[in-house]
């Protein structure tokens, strides 16, 4: 009666386990790239809610980044979590105080970097992001 693996079993074994992880690596990428999208839009919607509070106070929008949020839109939307997100940049551009466009921009490092997700006062959403 013999005990342990041979060689070739444990080779069989090494192969079987690389060819499962050329399947599943990519596979949890585009997953967790997704995962980052649907941040960046609830993060939006947050934003442009936000907004449309601030509109219903002054009677109109506000540009800021993520430099500004928590100034600007803070005390209707918690937005530090949100400003502080390494995951995306926030900018909100509002034109000439009755519209707004706020965009989410994929940050450096990620592998869609500079990738966008837009949503505009109207409720559209558009962009570059394809995860």
């Amino acid at each position: 009666m013999r005990k342990g693996f041979t060689l070739v079993e444990l080779i069989i074994v090494v192969i079987v386990v690389g060819i499962l992880a050329t399947i599943a690596v990519p596979q949890y990428l585009r997953a967790t790239e997704r995962a980052k999208g649907g941040k960046a839009i609830s993060a939006l919607g947050l934003i442009g809610g936000a907004e449309k509070q601030r509109r219903a106070e002054f009677d109109t929008y506000v540009s800021c980044t993520n430099a500004t949020l928590v100034g600007n839109l803070g005390t209707y939307v918690e937005m530090d979590s949100i400003a502080a997100d390494p995951d995306w940049d926030y900018a909100v551009t509002a034109v000439g105080g009755a519209r707004f466009s706020a965009t989410a921009t994929r940050a450096a490092g990620g592998t869609n970097a500079g990738e966008t997700i837009t949503l505009t006062d109207t409720g559209v959403r558009g962009g570059t992001f394809t995860p």
